[in-house]
This record gives structure tokens, sequence and C-alpha cells, in this order.
């Protein structure tokens, strides 16, 4: 027995002459006398006198000492105070570094609170360069500090996977031209893990993950996330416009009918949940609500909502509005409600050329020849983009209305605006001339 325990003290005693020649855990004697001093500044906030003091005890100290280890944790946490981040990265290397070397200064909690610091302060710094490169290395610099605090932590917190998954998530997605997918799947993991680690986890990290599947393309796994997001938290307008738009997205880019039209069940679904709880209200919302029913060809509930929203301001008085209402009683046969629509909207637009002229074209496509007339040549006056055009169309008017004498002098406008090719209007002035050689 007393020959294994020889065995064993002389195996040990490497490791212990190894460790009784590291420098101790103790101040010396120089810096102790200044910390009365130093605490005096740091109680004072006179940080600059206190940055000062370090640095000189730091100039006279041995680079590997415990003084070195200490100063160097207190200059680290004064940079910090003064919110400057990048200033106390150094010196809080510098004492984690001599902590890993030297086992008598090691503390095991010391280390991962500094390691996570660490990550954060290069995330930040990464995050404010402008370089790519720069900041590329600087996200990477960060990511690797935390992945060795995942390492060594007996406890992953949800917050911390929140910062893992935001660190690959942004090298996933520095180049948007050039997508890191690895990166990105790497950043879902960690939000994942995040998510089970917590029973109230925050938003961030379903937003994080929303993120994700978005720039991989994958919208219904982010339209997921966005639906689980809004039952946990429903007051977030943001929420309801994101998780609308992927719907809308969707309904525009599947060549599917059935699958289009199920795409905007959903976003109209997720407009009235929303504006059940005050969100998504604004004129322009209101507008989305129609053009959805548009989409499922639901035109007299779109009519509804347009005849109300004129009236009341919920929709924006705007002629593209009044021209939806227009086609909404058009789609449903009902030509007369379509003429009012057309009519009032030319009331409160009297300027608008394009929208007489409209006005003068449904005119005529119901029969009503004299008012056509009178609707087309009002559109001139006001000033079209193209009159040329116009003024062929008065000519057929008149031409039907047996008004030949109008019909040629429309003719020769129209050839002399240089808008209407001769091909066009030849024949049309034959049919008046004969028209007229026949009357006379």
């Amino acid at each position: 027995m007393r020959r294994l325990l020889l065995v064993f003290a002389l195996a040990l005693t490497p490791a212990l002459r190894a460790q009784a020649d590291l420098p101790k855990k103790e101040i010396s004697e120089k810096t102790s006398g200044s910390l009365a001093q130093l605490k005096t500044f740091i109680d004072g906030k006179d940080y600059p006198k206190a940055l000062l003091l370090i640095d000189t005890l730091l100039a006279k100290a041995e680079p590997a000492s415990f003084d070195t280890y200490v100063l160097s944790q207190i200059k680290a946490q004064i940079l910090l105070t003064q919110g400057k981040l990048t200033d106390a990265i150094a010196p809080l290397e510098t004492s984690l570094r001599l902590g890993q070397n030297n086992a008598n200064f090691y503390d095991a909690a010391a280390e991962l609170e500094q390691i996570n610091l660490l990550a954060q302060l290069h995330y930040q710094k990464a995050a404010e360069l402008k370089d790519p490169a720069a900041q590329k290395a600087g996200y990477l610099t960060a990511l690797d500090l935390m992945t060795r605090w995942l390492t060594k932590t007996p406890k992953p917190t949800a917050d911390s996977r929140l910062f893992a998954a935001s660190l690959t998530y942004q090298l996933g997605s520095l180049d948007p031209a050039k997508l890191d997918e690895a990166r990105l799947r790497e950043a879902i993991g960690h939000a994942r893990e995040g998510l089970l680690l917590s029973v109230n986890p925050t938003n961030q990290l379903v937003i994080l993950l929303v993120a994700c599947h978005l720039q991989l393309g994958e919208n219904a796994l982010a339209a997921e996330q966005l639906e689980a997001l809004a039952l946990r938290d429903p007051k977030s307008a943001t929420t309801w416009s994101q998780l609308q738009s992927l719907y809308l997205a969707a309904a525009a880019d599947t060549k599917d009918p059935e699958e289009s039209r199920r795409q905007n069940l959903r976003a109209l679904l997720v407009l009235d949940r929303a504006q059940a709880l005050g969100f998504l209200s604004s004129p322009r919302d209101n507008y989305t609500r129609v053009a959805i029913l548009f989409n499922i060809q639901q035109y007299s509930r779109a009519a509804a909502l347009l005849e109300k929203g004129l009236a009341d301001g919920s929709i924006e008085n705007q002629k593209r509005n009044w021209e939806l209402l227009t086609s909404a009683y058009q789609q449903t046969s009902q030509d007369e409600k379509a003429l009012d629509a057309m009519q009032r909207a030319s009331s409160r637009f009297p300027l608008d050329a394009a929208l007489e002229f409209s006005l003068a074209q449904f005119l005529y496509n119901t029969g009503k020849l004299p008012e056509a007339y009178a609707r087309a040549q009002g559109a001139l006056t006001k000033g079209l983009d193209k009159p040329g055009q116009a003024q062929v169309y008065l000519a057929y008017l008149a031409y039907e209305l047996q008004r030949y004498d109008e019909a040629k002098a429309w003719v020769e406008k129209a050839r002399a605006s240089g808008e209407v090719p001769a091909s066009t209007l030849d024949p049309l002035a034959n049919a008046i001339a004969e028209a007229i050689r026949a009357r006379a």
C-alpha cells in the first residue's frame, strides 16, 4: 500500500511542480496599494482617471501575473460601462487567455461568462463594419466563441440558442446573391433548440425561423411559424401583415386555380382575424380585401365593400377604385349600376379625360349613341393623351348617327394629328363620302 501511494505521488509530482511554477493568485503589493485609489475613481464614475491608473499599473505588471488578469477584467468592465464595446474586447481577451493558461487563476463560471460576452462583442463589432470580408471574419470569430460556450456550458439557454441562430443567419445571408444554405439550416437548428428550452419562448426565435425559411424559399414553413406566432402573440400588426403577404404571394405564384383560391381565402381569413383585433384596417388594407374578392370572383361582395368604403372613406376615393366598382357591376351583369358608378366617378374627377372617354365607350356599348358622342367630345376637350384616336372614334359615332359632315371633319382632324394610319382612315373616309353622295 505504501509503495502504491509512493508511485501515485511520483506521478503527480510533474503536474504539481508545473502548477507551483505558475504565477500565484495574489495581487502584488504595488498594485494592492493602488486599489483603494482605483475604487475611489470608479465609485465617483471618474472613468478616465480609473483607466489611466489601470494602464499605468498594467505597464509595470508582469504580462502573465494575477495583477494583469484582474486589472484587465476591471478595465474591460469600465469600457463596457462607458459603452466602448469594441475597446473592451482586447482586455477581456487578455483576462480570458490568462485564466485558461493558469490553473491558479482558472474559474469555470468566469470563463463561460467571458466567452459569452466576447462572442456578443465580436458580433456587435462585425455588424458595424462595412467591408463584407471583415464583417464575415468578425461573425466567424463570434460564432467560434459561441460554439465553444455551447460546448462547455452545462445548461444552454433559449437566449444562447437565439444568439447562435442570429450569428449563423447573418453568415448565411451575408451575400444575398449567394446564400449559404448550410448556415441557414444551422440557424434553423439553433432556433428550434431554443424553442424547446423555454416554456414561453421569445418571439425573436420564431421571427428568426420565419426569416430563415423565407431566405430558403420555404414560404409554407414560414407561414406555419407565423400562424403559431399569431396564436401566441396576436397583438402584432407586423405578424398579420407578413402572414397575409405570404398567402397572397403563394396565390400569385401557383398555376393551380384551386390552390390559388385556397391561398386567397387564407389571406382573406387573416384579414378578418386581424381586423377583429383592430389591425390591418387602413384604406389600403380594405383595398386589399377588394382585390382578394376579385381574385376569388366574389364580385357582389367586392361591389358592396367598394360602395361602403367610397362613401365613408374606409377606401380611398381614387379613380382606380371607381373603375373597380364599375368592373364589379359589369361582372355581375348590372349595367345600369355600372353606368351609375362611372357617372359618379366622372363627377368626382371632372378633369379626367381618360375617365370621360371610358364612359363614352361604355355608353356606346349599351346602345346610347348620342350620349356616347357627347361624352367623347367632352373627353377630347379635357385633353386626351392621344387625341387622334378619340377623333377617329368620334368619326365612327358621327357616321352611325348619320352626322356625315361632322364625321368627315373628325376624319380630317384625325389625319392631321398624324397618330392614325391612312389604312384606318381611308375606308372610313370613303364610307362617309359615299353616304354624303347618297344623301345628295
